[in-house]
């Protein structure tokens, strides 16, 4: 006969409390798993923030190097201008020669994904020329700034997709008093068929 003052571990109160631990235990497991997904997702996303950030500055120095290159190959080739002696009209010489040019850059950053930096090259010279009835006696001619005939502005701006930079458009202000400021668009050809301003072209 079962003795009533020493229930069996099958007794109804036992059965009870043994399903509520396991109970327990098993939402313990389900809260432990749903903790450990979102800090899961939380180290995905920072860790892709930081990837983010860090791939940022990594693209604005190769932006910057690079155009820092460009700027310094297009100074190198103004500064290796000379003057030319060419026929002006019939039985006239004349001799054009150029300034040292003041060389101006300027990089920006930009909202757009395709292109990530804009950059400014502006270049700064004056144009002197002498005419002469023969060629060797235009040779001769040391040109002064009383043979100035014409201040210029180049402007060119560039994009950075980040690789490369490339062209995007120029232009050329021309002051010449007493006539008007001419403002004249200048196209890649155009650049590049300049010895002078071929260089300030990405490579």
């Amino acid at each position: 006969m079962p003795n009533l003052l020493n229930p069996s571990s099958h007794s109804p109160t036992s059965t009870v409390t043994a399903i509520t631990e396991r109970g327990l235990q098993r939402a313990a497991l389900c809260v432990a798993v749903v903790a450990a997904g979102v800090a899961l997702a939380a180290c995905d996303r920072v860790g892709g923030a930081l990837g983010t950030q860090a791939a940022v500055p990594a693209v604005a120095s190769t932006a910057e190097a690079d155009f820092d290159m460009l700027v310094a190959a297009c100074t190198q080739s103004l500064a290796g201008r000379e003057r030319a002696v060419q026929p002006y009209n019939e039985g006239q010489w004349t001799q054009t020669g150029y300034s040292p040019a003041q060389v101006q850059r300027e990089v920006k950053r930009t909202e757009s994904p395709i292109t990530p930096y804009v950059g400014k090259i502006v270049v700064k010279d004056n144009v002197a020329q002498a005419s002469a009835g023969s060629q060797a006696q235009a040779a001769a001619i040391t040109l002064t700034p009383a043979h100035l005939r014409s201040n210029r502005t180049h402007t060119f701006v560039y994009s950075f997709d980040g690789q490369r930079w490339r062209w995007n458009n120029g232009l050329r202000l021309t002051k010449a008093p007493p006539q008007n400021d001419e403002t004249t668009p200048l196209s890649l050809a155009d650049v590049a068929a300049d010895k002078g301003l071929a260089g300030c072209l990405p490579r």
